[in-house]
């Protein structure tokens, strides 16, 4: 299947004096997708968005925008959500939007019905007034997504959005998203580290470490099935327990009646049910466990490979 490509990357390098914040970046982000870049601290992800949106320059290599190399116009094409969001504290979210409003040079007649929606669409519309002096970091992070979203930009570029952010708010702010990419396909690349709201909304994900692009798919894809069944028995008798330690290289309990093990033969992974009613077991749950977007993470940034 051919992807129109939105986002992409060749070679990317930037250069500090001490160090090498991304080193050979070769990515490409698809139009309509969420992407969702992965790091610890210092790994990268902030340089790649700030050379994105031009707050500063690669060292070598290029990025292009819908096939153009980028460059001043290439930022009408986003809506930019930095980590730390600072709006002048004597501003009201109307007179924020307002000004972000005309910095885009959008038609002035459309102005207040699309600030309006989208302080709604935000959860602001009741504080449009007040002066932001008084905001918490939670309302602050929702006004900067406000003026991200203005004029449906579409890429939309959003460094740790959840931040400052309530489990209301976090699930306010994924239902956004997923609107903006669903109704009107909007390309969606966000950094974060709540790999759990990752794992909810990307389509796909790239891992850097240390400035290099280490792993990218989607979490299928980077997926290595672990040759472990999660098993939850009625009761667990002798026999059973016999049998577990027969066949397994490896197990440990969750609770009382529920088991992971790890089997010595994955050719034996198909007769374990039949294996575990014939000592008498009554099987209540049993599935292959697969590796969670922390547990990838984790694996691929330590480099383990088994």
């Amino acid at each position: 299947m051919n992807y129109e490509t939105a986002i992409q990357s060749i070679a990317l390098c930037k250069d500090y004096k001490n160090t090498k914040a991304l080193r050979d970046i070769n990515l490409e982000v698809r139009k309509g997708e969420i992407f969702g870049l992965l790091g610890h601290n210092g790994a990268g992800k902030t340089t790649f968005l700030k050379i994105l949106v031009g707050l500063t320059y690669p060292s070598s290599g290029e990025i292009k925008i819908f096939g153009e190399k980028i460059n001043f116009k290439s930022r009408r094409y986003f809506g930019f959500l930095p980590e730390r969001v600072s709006i002048p504290s004597f501003l009201t979210p109307l007179e924020f939007l307002k000004y972000s409003y005309r910095l885009h040079d959008f038609v002035p007649k459309k102005i207040y019905p699309e600030i309006e929606e989208t302080l709604i669409k935000v959860g602001l519309e009741n504080f449009k007034k007040e002066k932001v002096a008084g905001f918490s970091k939670g309302m602050l992070q929702r006004l900067g997504l406000a003026q991200c979203l203005l004029g449906s930009p579409s890429i939309l570029l959003l460094d740790e959005p959840g931040s400052g952010l309530d489990p209301e708010g976090l699930i306010s702010f994924r239902n956004i998203i997923l609107e903006e990419n669903q109704k009107r396909q909007a390309t969606i690349f966000l950094n974060s580290h709540r790999l759990l709201e990752m794992e909810k909304i990307c389509h796909r994900i790239g891992i850097l470490q240390r400035g290099n692009l280490v792993a990218v798919g989607s979490i299928e894809e980077l997926t290595k099935e672990k040759n472990q069944i999660h098993i939850k028995l009625e009761s667990i008798n002798q026999n059973i327990l016999e049998l577990l330690k027969k066949i397994s290289q490896h197990f440990y309990f969750i609770n009382e009646t529920e088991i992971v093990l790890e089997p010595r033969d994955s050719t034996v992974v198909r007769e374990i049910p039949k294996l575990l009613i014939e000592e008498g077991g009554n099987i209540l749950f049993y599935s292959k466990k697969k590796e969670s977007l922390e547990e990838i993470f984790l694996r691929i940034t330590r480099g383990e490979n088994d």
